[in-house]
């Protein structure tokens, strides 16, 4: 079975099971990176706002030998247990005055989102895009966003540059920046882990005369801390960089430039210049990761940046 006849033979299985208690449709969806996924609804007119549940990652499931009953059976789970117990007040998204406080930004590539930042306001930082959001920290299956397309500046009646003042100063209060020690991260991810791991945290490399210097974590070389930079929630926390002066005061504090690392639209990485890495290495490095440890659409770049006490700013 290919996947366009998969996707029509699951809405009409789980069409059939629901009868006319639901309607099930699919809708095609343009996630982070040019993502485009398949998101299959469940209404049901006792609510008025239902889940999405992307039927991409079950069609795997199929190839791999999963009956097709089995995933709308497990389609079915997922809608009954992320669906919200009563309706939801949505109508304060077309008021300026309740929505303006709850406004954020958040960091894409800007390459990689053409389409999307046609339809969406944005400001372009280096090779990145600024993009709002309306922040939604306490709906029934946890936080949530609303993102902020062109329309909602007619709407609402205001420009992007009053959108980007407001997210400026809502950004950093909604969602608080931490820089942690990647010890201290390891640590807190070992934890949660049943397996054990090597919680360093330290960053080494390779000074044999002759060789090329290789970026790893190891237990000799010589050794420089690393720390990540990400808000509370870990949710768009790479968009801390843009805070006000955190990153100036944090270089200063400890004495150093530093290259930022970008590891996923959540989280960045900093790591001192006088660790000698060298920044084809590191551009290196983080393409390798992307390319085999983070999510497509969870990609923000591929090559370090850096941040210059005496410039006082971020360059490429």
């Amino acid at each position: 079975m290919n996947y366009e006849t998969f996707k029509s033979s699951t809405v009409a299985s789980i069409q059939k099971h629901f009868g006319d208690d639901a309607t099930v449709s699919l809708h095609p969806i343009m996630k982070n990176n040019n993502i485009r996924l398949d998101g299959l609804t469940i209404q049901d007119a006792s609510v008025n706002i239902t889940p999405t549940i992307y039927l991409n990652r079950y069609y795997d499931d199929y190839l791999a030998g999963k009956a097709l009953s089995s995933i709308c059976e497990e389609i079915i789970a997922s809608y009954r247990e992320h669906l919200p117990k009563q309706n939801i007040d949505l109508s304060f998204f077309t008021d300026y005055q309740k929505v303006k406080y709850q406004i954020i930004f958040k960091l894409i590539h800007f390459e990689h989102n053409q389409a999307l930042l046609r339809e969406i306001p944005h400001f372009r930082f280096l090779d990145l895009a600024v993009v709002f959001c309306c922040y939604l920290p306490d709906m029934p299956d946890g936080t949530a966003t609303i993102l902020i397309h062109n329309r909602h500046l007619d709407i609402w009646d205001i420009t992007a540059d009053t959108l980007y003042d407001l997210a400026i100063k809502n950004t950093p209060i909604l969602l608080p920046y931490e820089i942690t020690s990647m010890e201290d991260a390891l640590n807190a991810l070992c934890r949660d882990m049943t397996t054990p791991c090597d919680g360093s945290g330290k960053f080494s490399y390779d000074e044999h005369p002759g060789r090329s210097s290789e970026c790893s974590r190891t237990d000799s070389g010589k050794f420089f801390e690393m720390y990540v930079l990400s808000n509370t929630e870990r949710f768009y926390g790479a968009s801390a960089i843009l805070y006000p002066k955190i990153l100036l005061q944090f270089a200063r504090s400890i004495g150093q430039d530093f290259y930022i690392l970008p590891s996923s639209v959540h989280e960045v990485l900093l790591l001192s210049k006088e660790s000698g890495a060298r920044r084809s290495d590191l551009n290196r490095m983080i393409q390798d990761i992307n390319a085999s440890q983070v999510a497509e659409e969870e990609i923000l770049s591929d090559h370090v940046y850096i941040l210059d006490r005496d410039l006082g700013f971020i360059t490429q």
